[in-house]
């Protein structure tokens, strides 16, 4: 309402003279009346006999549009030879408009003072007036009275203005004031929430105009409520799977400080380093999968990615591990780029769980197989080995968090491989499913992600 003053003032300052224009000019037409009244009055009793021009002048031309004031009236009649018949002879005498009897009627200053000036030309028709048959009538008055008369018709306009405007801001402040009521209220119940209070706001007693404010604020909320379960989420989860190997690592030093045998301290320290190769991938894995969740808004950063030369990459740094277990690893993929929407970082994290995971659970001797290729409106990826696999009653629960299957893997597992797979898989719109491998032995992990380039169906 501030910010609204500055042009309302300026609104009102060009109405206001404009209003003074309109007033003003409505007066002059009312006096300008009564002046070619007294002009024509004048002209009527002007008369021409055997050359001799006779003015009476009557008592009616000096009659004026009643205003209070006393007007100073000024006239002359001016011969066809130019000569003063009668009037004022310093009265100014602009050219006649013609002699069809036309008034015209100019603003112009006489003696020092602004008059309104009316000029007329009339026709003796008496052959013995030297220099023609024509005489020029004047007729001036002072502007008093017309801007008195302005300025009262002016401050009446005003005054019925203002008082329109000082009840329309009335009538505004009261409509602001019951519109700004439920907002008012709003505010005070949110302020007096609990700070992790992320319920939504209620707009049922909000106006129409706010409705969509509202909804925004609501949405953010919910994303900040769903931020803040899964950081309370990973933090339950790291504090509690953290605890143990922090426990097992603590009794490890401890024995091996008590050790004096130099081969008892070397297979402590050994068992020492393995748990804390363990705690560390644990560590990582948990930190990886919270990044893929949704809800922290990392994975939203995606650029074009090359899935296929992303795996064939992930696959060539893994290959001296399955060197190591004396397992075959191959890749299987085009030539060609097949591009996807997509986190490359994240994609690499859930391309090095899967072959990590196959290349762990796979016996020494055996054969894992990476292939990425195109299926209709898809980009798909598979990881297939021949281990132990996963039990169809176990394929979902292995997707959980911390989920192992007794008797399966090394004891570096944490559980969160799959899970962390499915998040990405997830967040990049993709499916993920578990299949038997080749002549039912091992697992495939079958994923498929949209592909915005495919060529139309056919």
């Amino acid at each position: 309402m501030w910010w609204l003053l500055p042009p309302l003032v300026i609104l009102l300052a060009v109405n206001a003279g404009l209003a003074y224009q309109g007033a003003l000019l409505a007066v002059n037409r009312a006096y300008d009346r009564s002046l070619t009244a007294s002009l024509k009055s004048i002209a009527e009793s002007t008369h021409s006999l055997e050359g001799v021009v006779s003015v009476d002048i009557p008592y009616s031309a000096f009659d004026v549009v009643e205003s209070g004031v006393q007007e100073r009236i000024s006239y002359a009649v001016i011969g066809p030879d130019g000569g003063l018949i009668t009037g004022y002879p310093d009265l100014p005498s602009p050219p006649p408009p013609g002699d069809d009897g036309t008034v015209s009627i100019v603003d112009t200053v006489y003696r020092g003072e602004p008059v309104r000036l009316g000029i007329m030309s009339k026709r003796l028709y008496d052959p013995a007036l030297p220099g023609g048959d024509r005489v020029t009538i004047l007729f001036a008055e002072t502007t008093e009275g017309r801007l008195g008369l302005a300025r009262e018709l002016f401050l009446d306009s005003m005054r019925r203005q203002l008082l329109l405007v000082g009840v329309g801001a009335l009538l505004v402040i009261l409509a602001l004031g019951t519109a700004f009521r439920p907002l008012l209220a709003l505010r005070e119940r949110v302020r007096r929430r609990d700070e992790e209070d992320l319920t939504p706001v209620p707009d049922d007693d909000v106006p129409s105009e706010i409705s969509p404010l509202i909804d925004a604020i609501n949405h953010h909320m919910e994303r900040l409520s769903a931020m803040l379960q899964a950081r309370r989420r990973f933090l339950a989860d790291a504090a509690h799977q953290l605890r143990t190997p922090l426990a097992v690592l603590t009794t490890q030093a401890e024995y091996g400080l008590r050790q004096n045998d130099p081969e008892e301290m070397r297979r402590t320290f050994a068992s020492l380093l393995g748990s804390i190769r363990g705690a560390r991938r644990m560590t990582n894995q948990m930190l990886a999968l919270s990044h893929a969740e949704a809800a922290n808004g990392l994975i939203q950063e995606k650029s074009r990615v090359d899935l296929c030369a992303l795996a064939r990459e992930v696959a060539l740094e893994l290959a001296p591990l399955a060197l190591a277990k004396r397992i075959e690893l191959a890749f299987e993929g085009p030539d060609a780029p097949l591009e996807i929407d997509g986190n490359a970082a994240m994609l690499r994290e859930m391309l090095a769980n899967l072959i990590d995971n196959a290349i762990r659970y796979t016996p020494a001797g055996g054969h894992v197989t990476a292939a990425v290729g195109a299926w209709r409106q898809w980009v798909a990826l598979r990881v297939c080995d021949d281990g132990p696999g996963i039990p169809v009653a176990e394929r979902e629960r292995v997707f959980h968090r911390f989920y192992r299957i007794l008797g399966q893997g090394d004891s570096e597992g944490s559980g969160l491989g799959l899970a962390i797979v499915r998040e990405i898989v997830w967040a990049h719109g993709g499916t993920v499913a578990l299949q038997d491998g080749e002549d039912g032995r091992g697992l495939c992990v079958e994923i498929e992600f949209p592909r915005e380039d495919a060529p139309p169906a056919a």
